[in-house]
């Protein structure tokens, strides 16, 4: 019968849903064209291949950079309107005016000229208007330029921490696999070493079968393993933009995984949701401002050109007396709406509506900064309790190492049970993975944390300040 102690590769198992998640994540909008795959792959590599090939993010850069263009030439809401039209016009008939000479305030001569059916009329406008609203739309301009960069870095952050995790769990995978390869082979080498002495009649048939099925039971554990782990592989090599490649190697080591600590500390302002309640509040304040540029008068600038050539065949077209200028002027106008001024208006009402939703906006960053730092102090704690587990995974480890090593003294000598021996070395076994995966955990509680963090240096965007309360 085989033994009751639990295997390791069923304590790993369950990580496969886990990691399928995670996969499914990094996999999302993965690019249609892939490049053949290194033969070593880096974590940083990892990370970096991902930011390139994954669509949402190529998506939310140009996203960035529409926005960024709109910010940066905001301004052009001050570019003058300038049109020029250029009209043929042929009367229905002929029609005259009467023309008169005034010499010395007296009229000399009066006398109808005929019209020509035929006319030529050009026109040139230039308008300029001058409003204080333009100001808050470039503001406007800039907040959604801000925006688009917050949201960018958060998906870069988030990104990254999911090809870290995966990358890691891989590497724990690999070490599964390792380890029940050699537990593999110390099996066969017992089975060899217990035949021999069956058949010398130096060991029972019950260590001769016991030896067996454990070669037996191990076989389809290490397989199930190594197709698990290529299936992840391929599905991680996918989600970087890299054809399918089982040779692939992962130039990493578990003893690189972080604490879980490097991004405590940090200011609550720095995460993201953050900095997207202060941008939120941002764009409601200038909002509010343009309600009261609206109250302020328009200031226009007009110039308008509209000479008109009556029969205009056989005249000199250079000739400046031969074009009449019928309402050409230079303008200047103040345009001011009166209609936030009644009670009931539009923008009175829209102005009350922007102050509410300010409120509301401010409660709500308040909110989030009582949430995040309850959120950091249950990172802390996690990441204690996780070192705490790591501390008496170590001892259990190292316990479960010793135990191994005097059963196995003992069974070399023969005083000792085969079944005691396989037992004692899946206990070690099962003790070194379950310290790998909480090392992993622990590593991972960081890689989110950290995900909801700027990056350390700042991501590439100009942080906003908290808007005055």
């Amino acid at each position: 019968m085989r033994s009751n102690t639990v295997s390791p590769t069923a304590r790993v198992s369950h990580k496969g849903a886990a990691l399928a998640v995670l996969l499914a994540a990094a996999s999302l909008a993965a690019p249609l064209a892939a490049e053949a795959a290194p033969d070593t792959l880096t974590l940083d590599q990892a990370v970096q291949a991902a930011l390139v090939a994954n669509l949402q993010l190529r998506s939310a850069e140009v996203e960035a950079r529409i926005k960024k263009r709109a910010s940066d030439f905001s301004w052009n809401k001050f570019l003058p309107s300038v049109s020029v039209s250029g009209t043929y016009a042929y009367l229905n008939k002929e029609s005259s005016y009467l023309y008169t000479k005034i010499v010395n305030s007296q009229i000399v001569y009066a006398q109808e000229f005929p019209i020509d059916q035929n006319n030529l009329i050009l026109g040139f406008n230039v308008q300029e208007v001058f409003s204080a609203t333009y100001f808050a739309l470039m503001d406007q301009a800039a907040i959604e330029y801000q925006k688009s960069l917050i949201s960018q870095a958060q998906a870069q952050t988030s990104m990254t921490a999911t090809v870290k995790k995966i990358f890691y769990q891989l590497l724990v995978q690999d070490e599964a696999i390792a380890l029940t390869r050699a537990r593999l082979d110390s099996a066969k080498e017992r089975l060899r070493q217990v035949e021999v002495s069956y058949k010398l009649g130096q060991a029972s048939e019950l260590n001769y079968q016991y030896a067996r099925m454990n070669v037996e039971n191990l076989t389809p554990d290490l397989r199930a393993l190594e197709s698990g782990r290529a299936a992840a592989l391929t599905q991680f090599q996918q989600a970087l933009g890299y054809d399918s490649r089982p040779d692939m190697k992962l130039a990493g080591s578990l003893d690189d995984l972080p604490d879980g600590s490097a991004a405590q500390g940090r200011s609550a302002y720095d995460r993201f949701e953050i900095l997207q309640a202060e941008q939120a509040q941002r764009q409601i304040l200038s909002g509010l401002q343009a309600q009261r540029y609206a109250l302020l008068p328009n200031l226009v600038l007009g110039y308008k050109a509209d000479p008109t050539l009556n029969g205009p065949k056989g005249k000199d077209l250079l000739d400046t007396d031969n074009w009449n200028q019928n309402s050409g002027a230079f303008s200047v106008s103040l345009a001011w709406s009166l209609d936030a001024l009644l009670p009931a208006s539009t923008i009175r009402l829209g102005k009350a509506e922007l102050q509410d939703r300010l409120a509301f906006a401010r409660e709500a960053e308040a909110m989030a900064l009582r949430a995040a730092r309850d959120d950091a102090d249950n990172q802390a704690r996690s990441v204690k309790d996780s070192l705490d587990r790591i501390a008496n995974l170590t001892n259990v480890a190292d316990a479960a190492k010793r135990a191994y090593e005097l059963t196995n003294a003992a069974y070399q000598l023969g005083t000792g049970r085969i079944l005691d021996l396989q037992d004692a070395e899946v206990a070690w076994q099962g003790a070194r993975i379950q310290l790998l995966s909480e090392r992993l955990k622990l590593a991972s509680l960081g890689f989110d944390f950290e995900a909801k963090y700027t990056a350390a240096s700042g991501p590439n965007f100009a942080k906003a300040k908290a808007p005055a309360k």
